[in-house]
């Protein structure tokens, strides 16, 4: 399709609807808020301002769970309000929701735990040695990637509330 108006408005809402666009930005805004309430937490555990936190993974709440969770809340709840049943499209959010939020508690809480034991196992002292061999920056291999159930169940909670106030702010 090739977008001809002047106004991009007009050329966003001519390749999806205005309930697409609702539920992105929804979807989005989770995330932001997430994130900045995960910075919040850090900051208060650690008595110190932990803007890294702000883009990273793994930790107190799950903002991919919260993001996927918004998604289908205000999805599947917009959908009953507009059509009065769910589409095809609440069963793929549903599906790759459910597929985001193992990954974050199983393959990626693996990942975290197999970090740490490597960044204990490795002795080279020389920082450029572990640099070589996939350590990163500092010579330590990432260790925050996956989520605890507890953090799991966090980020369920607050993207469903989430989804829930935002689509009674939009109808």
């Amino acid at each position: 399709m090739i977008l001809t108006s002047n106004n991009w408005y007009d050329d966003l809402e001519s390749l999806m609807s205005l309930r697409t666009i609702q539920v992105i930005i929804l979807g989005i805004i989770s995330m932001f808020l997430c994130q900045f309430l995960k910075f919040m937490i850090f900051s208060i555990r650690n008595k110190k301002i932990m803007f890294s936190t702000l883009f990273t993974t793994g930790g107190m709440p799950s903002s991919h769970t919260a993001t996927v969770t918004t998604l289908i809340v205000s999805m599947g709840m917009l959908q009953m309000h507009d059509n009065g049943n769910l589409d095809y499209s609440f069963a793929v959010a549903l599906v790759f929701g459910m597929i985001v939020v193992h990954d974050a508690m199983g393959v990626r809480l693996e990942a975290s735990k197999h970090a740490k034991i490597l960044n204990n196992l490795v002795s080279a002292e020389d920082i450029k040695t572990k640099q070589d061999l996939g350590f990163g920056k500092k010579g330590k291999l990432k260790e925050l990637l996956g989520h605890k159930g507890f953090e799991v169940l966090g980020g369920f909670v607050f993207g469903l509330i989430v989804g829930i106030i935002g689509y009674f702010v939009i109808i």
